[in-house]
């Protein structure tokens, strides 16, 4: 190194400048080689908060938003995020269950978690396009007979679904209850991308953000 560059003469400060300006996906993988900026891409997940808080209170809307997959310890993940909406509409990602599980398992761990939850976490399963994504979602609906469950069906691709939960998140009005799992669902965050090898946590909490953005508050009224 001379003078903290590598190569002076090729890459000099405004040559580096300059490629900064195209962007920090391009500057992280051509020069750091680290395809993801320190701070996040998509989603700046340093504006991200940590906190403990109590929602038990009736007064928050709260829903579980699940991204099923179905291969026992391989692939795609199945990920149930709990999201919350506080009075002052303020964004909670509040626990996210997640692991790679045959189907049966899989929704067994759905009921239980249902059950763990309450009757009144509205629960939405996302459908997968096709005949075999609507007999899936029928299934655990079927599953979860006895709670406020309903498929949704999504449209567009995943990354502009995350486009709105990512600018909540980069305001800074999204919070995080700690727990164990948050390192592992803000990584994901932060390595949201084309190349990113699982994005199912981010699939489930756009699906879960979506929801509640859509829905108005009322104090005291679930």
């Amino acid at each position: 190194y001379e003078d903290g560059l590598f190569d002076p003469k090729r890459f000099s400060r405004a040559v580096l400048q300059q490629n900064k300006m195209q962007g920090p996906w391009t500057y992280q993988s051509q020069f750091l080689q680290a395809p993801v900026p320190p701070g996040g891409g998509l989603f700046k997940v340093s504006r991200l908060s940590y906190e403990t808080v109590d929602y038990s209170n009736g007064r928050w809307q709260l829903v579980r938003y699940w991204d099923k997959a179905g291969t026992e310890g391989d692939g795609a993940y199945t990920v149930g995020v709990l999201m919350g909406r506080d009075p002052n509409g303020l964004f909670w990602v509040l626990d996210v269950v997640r692991g790679q599980w045959e189907p049966a398992d899989r929704e067994r761990v759905i009921r239980q978690t249902a059950v763990r939850d309450g009757r009144n976490v509205f629960i939405r399963i996302e459908q997968e396009p096709g005949s075999g994504g609507k007999e899936s979602a029928e299934a655990t609906i079927r599953n979860l007979a006895g709670f406020r469950v309903a498929a949704d069906r999504p449209t567009g691709d995943k990354f502009k679904r995350a486009d709105p939960y990512a600018a909540q998140v980069n305001a800074g009005n999204v919070r995080i209850r700690k727990a164990e799992w948050n390192q592992e669902y803000v990584e994901e965050l932060r390595g949201f991308g084309p190349k990113a090898p699982y994005v199912d946590q981010v699939d489930a909490s756009s699906g879960a953000f979506s929801f509640l953005a859509g829905r108005v508050i009322k104090i005291g009224v679930f």
